[in-house]
């Protein structure tokens, strides 16, 4: 149950219900791209979107195995037994272009499982398939949990194109529909301040994430990285960023709409400071996820206290 104490129903609060303690994400790289960089749907990506797809960039200079064994050496710091990780194939679309690199995957770190109960899967909508959902439904045998993470982004499919990102809102509800009757839970990814997004687009997206039924959803506020289309943009004038108080604003006003039901697996976003330019003079992550919560508190509110409601 939700309280003023605690009123986000998060995900590391999940994680000490279900499993007695905190699971750590061991971020892995297959090397893989996506339809928007190759030529099928587009080239150069998103505009926000740097060279390693939102992920790490190890691939190139690590293998799979090598990339596991120093992820939960990292994690094993702080939870030196028991299960201890989340193994997240994160960057780029990790169904696209073939399902190999994915299946080869899932094998080897199914042989994990005791160390990382829970598998996550990033892809884009339009590159999610039957056949991916059913290997994905599969590994349901090894793992507690399949997670499928889906980028949202926006309920707009006009901004969908002023982004560079060539998808379209009808391809989200088709993948979270197949992901669900494969038994997967689905985490959607949402941004904040996209150029040309409405001053409530976040809010959209929430309503149509949970009208998909995700069991999971991840925050993020617009960021330009380096080596981005958004940099150029940026460096230009083109790009009007959002001001923490905006941002910790429309997270909370989204929250209230949020099924209380669906986890919350970020509130914020970062970067690591040798690919992060801008917005400039936000303060830490974990102050802006606290000041979140306070607002919902100062409000008397709590995640999905207005959810359904049609106002």
């Amino acid at each position: 149950m939700l309280t003023a104490e605690a009123p986000v129903h998060t995900l590391g609060r999940h994680l000490r219900r279900r499993y007695g303690r905190r699971l750590r994400r061991v971020m892995l790289d297959l090397g893989l791209s996506c339809p928007n960089r190759d030529g099928v749907s587009g080239r150069g990506g998103c505009i926000y979107c740097d060279v390693h797809g939102s992920g790490t960039g190890a691939a190139p200079s690590l293998d799979l195995a090598e990339q596991w064994r120093r992820g939960l050496a990292r994690v094993r710091r702080s939870q030196p037994e028991g299960p201890a990780a989340i193994a997240y194939l994160q960057s780029y679309s990790n169904t696209w272009p073939d399902l190999g690199p994915l299946a080869r995957a899932v094998e080897f770190l199914a042989g994990q499982a005791a160390d990382a109960p829970i598998l996550a899967v990033g892809t884009r909508p339009d590159c999610f398939s039957p056949a991916a959902a059913e290997l994905l439904a599969g590994a349901r045998n090894h793992f507690r949990e399949v997670w499928l993470e889906l980028g949202l982004e926006t309920a707009d499919d006009r901004v969908q194109e002023i982004i560079g990102r060539h998808d379209r809102l009808e391809n989200f509800h088709r993948a979270c529909a197949l992901a669900r009757r494969h038994g997967l839970g689905v985490v959607a990814h949402t941004i904040a301040g996209l150029p040309g997004d409405r001053p409530d687009g976040l809010l959209r997206q929430v309503e149509e994430a949970a009208a998909a039924g995700v069991t999971g959803i991840k925050f993020h506020q617009l960021m330009v990285l380096r080596r981005t289309r958004l940099e150029v943009m940026w460096r230009r004038g083109e790009v009007e960023l959002l001001r923490p108080e905006e941002y910790i604003g429309r997270v909370a006003d989204a929250l209230e709409r949020l099924p209380a039901a669906v986890v919350v697996h970020r509130l914020v976003a970062e970067n690591p400071p040798e690919r992060y330019l801008a917005p400039l003079g936000w303060p830490p992550r974990a102050r802006v996820h606290a000041a979140i919560e306070a607002e919902l508190r100062r409000r008397g509110a709590v995640q999905g206290c207005r959810a359904g409601r049609l106002e």
